[in-house]
């Protein structure tokens, strides 16, 4: 019965406060203009704003055929556009997110069911569902949410169909727009001190139409598999503290649950030195348990990050560590099994293809990036390179043979228009070699880690305001 009353009360709180919201506007004039005013915010402070995106990729991968060649995985160019309408606060205390978008595959290649899942498009409507192996246009709904603030902005809360984040827990998938969770979330900044609380009872990746509930499997199993009584999990929840102190380090702790089947936690230890023109540093550490055998015992992943720009040069130097004995034999980010059921909020993302998160496996990272303005006498253009290497890779419960070793280099090229009716657009073209030492064992031989690929991306994203 909770979670009934829950599913309704979700979107329907949302909804109504969309449908009500006019309707108190003009009861104000009966009222008085200081309560005209003070509801008014709620349309005067309001902003319309969206986007229009373009995003190709060809991506080839060394598998299918066993040659030793690369043969096609990806190959699609999908258009996106979005609006989305965020309101005042009436009385500086209530208000409504509402948005969505459209996605159409401009073309892409239906011969091969990799396609269907480019995470631009539409996979189909929910989580779970069958797939029949083509991609689909059509619309979602991102946000329809309720939003709340008190003292003064100091306390907020949120609704429905929205975002939510907590530190290192919880997160959202993106293709150029949010994943959506059916939940609600309170956060606090009091002084130096953050506090939030999220809770969701489903969620659906920006490539599924409609949200679905979470699961102890892959949507692969099919839905009658994935949420019986046996998988099906009702809730997923987090909390998080986080307190920034003047000299400048900040201390978070997190934690965070599925029901019945994971829980998680996070710590971070961040600080900024006052050398090199400012050199942030992070000690980051995830930790996971299970109550089957996907993991044996905590699984965990602990990072080291540093960043600092000199000029027009940016600079970034990462490690990662990971052990996850057990079933899964690589370490999730996120409270679920199954890809895009949820997503976490692991920060240590590196463009590389890899997810670099093998049992037993480090990893290293290092990139530059550097601004043009100065040689080509005009600002916008950056160019940037990259790569990471990561060994040491095993499955869950260390049988293989040999430990796997992957590798990837990346070169990027951005440049974003500063001025005239197109100002902030952006145009970026991303490229990636990445390299499975162990090619001929095949993708999966490690349990996420997939053979050679080459991958072509490039975005044109476009905003605008109306309101």
């Amino acid at each position: 019965m909770e979670k009934v009353i829950f599913k309704r009360a979700a979107l329907s709180t949302a909804v109504i406060a969309a449908l009500l919201s006019p309707g108190l506007a003009l009861a104000a004039d009966e009222v008085s203009p200081a309560y005209k005013a003070a509801a008014s915010k709620f349309y005067e402070e309001g902003k319309l704003n969206g986007g229009l995106f373009y995003f190709q990729r060809d991506r080839v991968r060394k598998e299918g055929a066993g040659d030793g060649k690369y043969h096609e995985n990806l190959a699609h160019a999908t258009s996106q556009i979005s609006l989305n309408y965020n309101s005042g606060h009436a009385w500086d205390v209530v208000g409504i997110d509402v948005g969505g978008f459209g996605a159409y595959d401009l073309s892409v290649d239906e011969s091969n069911g990799v396609n269907e899942e480019n995470e631009f498009s539409f996979i189909g409507t929910k989580w779970g569902d069958k797939m029949d192996g083509v991609p689909e246009g059509g619309f979602s709904l991102s946000n329809a949410a309720l939003k709340l603030r008190f003292m003064d902005g100091a306390i907020t809360a949120k609704g429905g169909l929205t975002q939510l984040y907590v530190p290192g827990i919880l997160g959202v998938n993106w293709s150029y727009q949010p994943g959506t969770y059916r939940g609600g979330q309170i956060e606090g900044n009091f002084g130096g001190l953050y506090l939030t609380y999220a809770i969701a009872d489903e969620y659906k990746a920006p490539w599924f139409k409609e949200t679905a509930g979470f699961s102890k499997k892959t949507m692969y199993a099919g839905s009658d598999v994935a949420f019986n009584d046996e998988n099906s999990i009702d809730y997923i929840h987090g909390l998080a503290a986080r307190y920034t102190f003047e000299g400048g380090t900040a201390v978070t702790g997190s934690f965070g649950q599925s029901q019945g089947y994971m829980d998680s936690y996070h710590f971070k230890l961040a600080h900024k030195f006052d050398v090199l023109g400012g050199l942030n540093t992070s000690y980051q550490f995830y930790g996971s348990n299970t109550d089957n055998d996907d993991y044996d015992g905590l699984a965990w992943q602990q990072a080291l990050t540093a960043s600092w720009a000199m000029g027009p040069y940016g600079f970034r130097a990462e490690g990662l560590y990971t052990k996850a004995d057990g079933d899964l034999g690589n370490y999730l980010p996120r409270l679920t099994t199954g890809y895009a059921n949820s997503q976490g909020a692991n920060e240590i993302w590196w463009d590389s293809r890899s997810d670099w998160n093998e049992n037993g496996e480090i990893a290293l990272f290092a990139g530059v990036t550097r601004s043009l303005d100065d040689l080509v006498g005009a600002p916008g253009w950056t160019v940037g390179v990259s790569g990471a290497y990561g060994w040491g890779a095993q499955n869950g419960d260390k049988s293989l043979d040999e430990d796997g070793k992957e590798w990837a280099a990346n070169f990027d090229v951005m440049y974003t228009v500063q001025d005239g009716k197109l100002k902030g657009t952006l145009f970026k073209l991303h490229y990636t070699d990445y390299n499975n030492e162990q090619d001929e064992k095949g993708s999966w031989y490690y349990p996420n880690m997939f053979t050679s690929e080459h991958d072509v991306k490039f975005h044109i994203i476009m905003p605008f305001t109306i309101l």
